[in-house]
């Protein structure tokens, strides 16, 4: 083996999305390496134990995400009567004009503001709820490397058919190896 050969990569995989965005996976004949700008780190083959990728849904993200979306459905469903109700117990509190009136004046009137802001509070959650579950649906794919005693995850968001080729390539070199 000449020493052109011994340093090409086999293959590579560039991650484009997630925590690890800017780094890239690459095979060599004897080894698996990790490397971004601040780290690296090289896997010998022979020390791979198993590997494994898989897509997986997040089911918490999407649940939150649908929680969200209800609470902002049941925010829009009572803000319109207790507004209502508090703008017409205020309107009597101001015709009475006693102390404790007063008072109830000024609660009511903070209630019915609150009672406007609530279409905005429900618009936020309904945008976040909407984020978190198409987040949860859209999953991720995580290769594992399993090495004697750890293992190391690499994930990408979504569906990466490129992780999963070249989750192959690499199975295909262990295979190899250890004939």
């Amino acid at each position: 083996m000449n020493d052109e050969t011994a340093h090409a990569a086999l293959t590579r995989f560039d991650f484009t999305s997630g925590a690890l965005r800017g780094s890239q996976l690459m095979l060599y004949p004897r080894s698996l390496v990790h490397r971004s700008p601040a780290h690296l780190e090289t896997m010998p083959l022979g020390r791979v134990t198993a590997l494994r990728v898989s897509f997986e849904r997040h089911p918490r993200q999407l649940g939150w995400g649908i929680a969200l979306v209800v609470l902002a459905l049941l925010l829009l469903a009572v803000a319109a009567p207790i507004g209502s109700v508090a703008h017409g117990a205020a309107q009597e509190m101001g015709a009475s004009g006693q102390g404790v009136a007063r008072a109830l004046y000024g609660f009511f009137g903070f209630v019915e503001f609150v009672a406007a802001l609530l279409p905005a509070a429900a618009l936020a959650c309904a945008l976040g709820g909407a984020a978190l579950a198409v987040l949860g649906w859209r999953g991720s794919t995580t290769l594992t490397v399993l090495l004697a005693g750890s293992e190391r995850a690499y994930s990408v968001r979504g569906r990466d058919t490129l992780l999963l080729d070249f989750a192959e390539l690499v199975s295909e070199r262990l295979m190899a190896s250890t004939r």
